[in-house]
């Protein structure tokens, strides 16, 4: 039985034309250019996939300076094998040589060296396929939405099982596996930990390029990368047994072994699939995310310490990777992701470092300085034990390049101001909502204004804001790259919030239908509410003067 994942179509695209197919791993290569991007069947799948390809990628094109990124970056596709058809690109001998070498490596079902599994752990008892599908999971793997037992018969095809294979490793919850001897605790994945942060482009090629950064193991970049740096292909198969470790470098923790696999294939009637599998704990991670991940932006908190003249800078506490969260929108973190260049010690926040790479190229005329691309912020979302997959998110923020390079004494508190607006008129509503039961307290019937608490206040307003603010940061780009002091920005992005939020305010003043004190206490919180909400705009218009009047 053989799948080769070079070759055999399994990752799933979207073309240019809106339509879905499946190619390998060469074809994507070859075909980038014509292809809109990687969707996979989750979020989580997206995100790993990419990571995947972006390994490979670092390892055949090696991009050591800006002038090899450039010649990647000028050139209408990607180098690829020669193929007899008409109008394809000449041989590249980077990809052909390295093909050559590590070809054998991609073969789903080799007996020897399987993609991405650990053949010493084929002697543990097998489980259902269900344990590589997070909503067909079982055991202690089970969720909220699918309760498949372990006796249930799943039958993934090889391109399925590829798939949920390169996911598991990189989005596992933790939680109890079957033990290869005596161990059974396994961490969390590494991709649970922060919201993998994209670049995306026009079409595929572009967003490879966009978040392919320079990549030297000798010279140590990106950082922490050392000279024994590889993929998972190119190692030997793992030992069985779990391990702790630090990464060798950035293609090995893109391509990170959280667990020990093995896939039983099977072969009925002329078709291959997959209905067992085996799961062990794999590699624990044992290093600072900061310094390690940089597809992902960073924040920290300030550590309050009396000062003396002697210490009169200020010190922060622990890097925190931003994570997505339910109905609060990514793009309250652009100022992390998009103004805060890594490296300074007296920094609190740090974007991605591919856009650190985006900055330079603009900066060398390699991208213009009027190019907008897009922020998806992959993550999910898991219950307090961390063994359960609760939700999987994805979202979108826009990335106007102009403010990659834009001077951070103005870009920085003017988005830094505006989204702290939307947070505190946020928090005005649920001031509203906990007051209006406050005064009523007991008297109120809890299933008839379920709908109308805090949940429903937070969908009507954060999700709403989105769009706007996506404006908000095209707009600022244009008026900063123009090097003009225009607050038109500002202004439409503080009417859209007083827009929303009086809106949901007026819904839930009006949700039931109320009389006699419940009336009058909505009534009265919801005054509150707009007087609060006019001073909080005055305040923020206040501050924007400083800035851009």
């Amino acid at each position: 039985m053989s799948f080769n994942l070079l070759d055999e179509p399994w990752l799933p695209v979207v073309r240019l034309d809106g339509s879905a197919d499946e190619v390998g791993l060469v074809s994507l290569l070859r075909e980038s250019h014509t292809l809109r991007r990687i969707v996979g069947e989750t979020p989580p799948m997206t995100a790993a996939l990419h990571r995947l390809v972006l390994a490979l990628l670092y390892r055949v094109y090696q991009p050591l300076d800006e002038g090899a990124w450039t010649e990647l970056w000028r050139a209408e596709r990607l180098p690829a094998e020669p193929s007899a058809s008409i109008g394809e690109p000449p041989n590249d001998a980077r990809l052909a040589k390295y093909l050559a070498q590590y070809r054998d490596r991609f073969a789903l079902f080799d007996a020897q060296r399987p993609f991405f599994q650990c053949p010493a752990v084929a002697g543990v008892p097998a489980s259902s396929a269900a344990k590589l599908v997070p909503h067909r999971a079982a055991g202690n793997n089970v969720t909220l939405f699918d309760h498949t037992t372990a006796d249930d018969e799943i039958r993934l095809t090889p391109a399925e099982a590829a798939r949920w294979l390169v996911t598991l490793q990189a989005y596992d919850p933790g939680g109890l596996k079957s033990p290869y001897k005596t161990v059974k605790s396994s961490k969390l994945a590494p991709g649970n930990r922060f919201g993998m942060v994209l670049v995306e482009g026009r079409n595929l090629k572009e967003t490879l390029l966009l978040n392919l950064m320079r990549y030297d193991p000798q010279g140590q970049q990106p950082r922490r990368t050392w000279p024994d740096d590889r993929p998972v292909w190119e190692a030997d198969p793992p030992r069985p047994e779990p391990d702790i470790r630090e990464p060798f470098g950035w293609t090995d923790l893109l391509t990170w072994s959280s667990r020990r696999v093995w896939l039983v294939p099977r072969q009925m009637g002329g078709d291959m699939y997959v209905d067992r599998v085996v799961i062990t704990p794999g590699d624990e991670l044992k290093a600072e995310l900061h310094d390690n991940e940089w597809m992902a932006a960073y924040q920290r908190n300030p550590v309050q310490k009396k000062r003396t003249p002697k210490t009169s800078a200020p010190s922060y506490g622990p890097w925190y990777p931003v994570r997505l969260q339910v109905n609060r929108g990514v793009w309250r973190h652009s100022e992390e992701l998009l103004l805060a260049p890594a490296g300074s010690e007296e920094a609190y926040q740090q974007r991605p470092l591919p856009l650190e790479h985006v900055a330079q190229m603009v900066l060398h005329g390699e991208i213009a300085d009027d190019a907008v691309y897009t922020l998806r912020v992959f993550g999910q979302q898991l219950d307090s034990n961390k063994s359960i997959v609760e939700q999987v998110l994805e979202e979108a923020v826009a990335a106007p390049v102009a403010l990659l390079r834009a001077e951070a004494a103005v870009a920085g508190p003017v988005i830094g101001h505006s989204v702290q607006l939307a947070d505190r008129v946020g928090q005005e509503l649920i001031i509203m909502e906990r007051g209006y039961r406050a005064r009523l307290a007991a008297s109120l019937a809890p299933d008839r204004e379920r709908k109308a608490g805090p949940n429903s206040l937070e969908l009507a307003y954060w999700p709403r804001l989105a769009q706007p603010f996506d404006q908000f940061l095209w707009q600022l780009a244009t008026t900063l790259r123009a090097n003009r002091r225009d607050s038109t920005a500002a202004r439409k992005w503080a009417d859209a919030i007083r827009r929303i939020g009086q809106h949901a305010a007026q819904d839930w003043a009006e949700w039931p239908p109320r009389r006699g004190r419940p009336l009058e206490a909505a009534a009265e919180r919801y005054e509150h509410f707009l007087s609060q909400l006019r001073r909080r705009l005055d305040a923020y218009r206040g501050y924007i003067a400083r800035y851009l009047e």
